[in-house]
């Protein structure tokens, strides 16, 4: 059976709550950790795209050409994470509301600038998808 929202007890509100924050934290993270690898990983790939003469012409091509599926990976994996960190960001101002807390209801609204953190990421993987497409395309392959 599924419960009535206005018969729940503040018990069992107040778990969900902490649940939701953890999720809430849990992405963050998550988020973080996304930025993290994505950076490792492509200096891997950029170096063996652009530097790294001793791993020979074809791994060369074979790294400018994973370059832009291995960018376009890491940002529906960031967008993926956001969507959820905003979905749990909502549950928690509507249990907020039942529980009378203001944590994440009286958070500041976004302004024009600083923008939000999620229109800078997107710009970020915008230019690097460009940056491969550059590589791929006009780039000259060092012989």
């Amino acid at each position: 059976m599924s419960e009535d929202r206005q018969t729940r007890s503040e018990e069992s509100l107040r778990h969900e709550y902490t649940e939701v924050l953890l999720n809430i934290r849990h992405y963050s993270n998550l988020q973080f950790a996304i930025f993290t690898i994505l950076f490792a990983v492509m200096g891997g790939v950029g170096y063996v795209a652009l530097l790294g003469d001793s791993f020979g012409a074809h791994a060369a091509l074979l790294a400018r050409i994973a370059g832009l599926p291995v960018v376009i990976l890491f940002w529906l994996l960031e967008e993926r994470a956001r969507m959820r960190n905003d979905h749990f960001q909502r549950v928690a101002v509507h249990l907020e509301h039942a529980l009378g807390y203001m944590q994440y209801s009286t958070l500041p609204s976004a302004r024009r600038f600083p923008p939000r953190a999620s229109w800078v990421n997107r710009i970020f993987f915008f230019l690097l998808v460009l940056l491969w497409l550059y590589v791929l395309f006009a780039l000259p392959m060092k012989s």
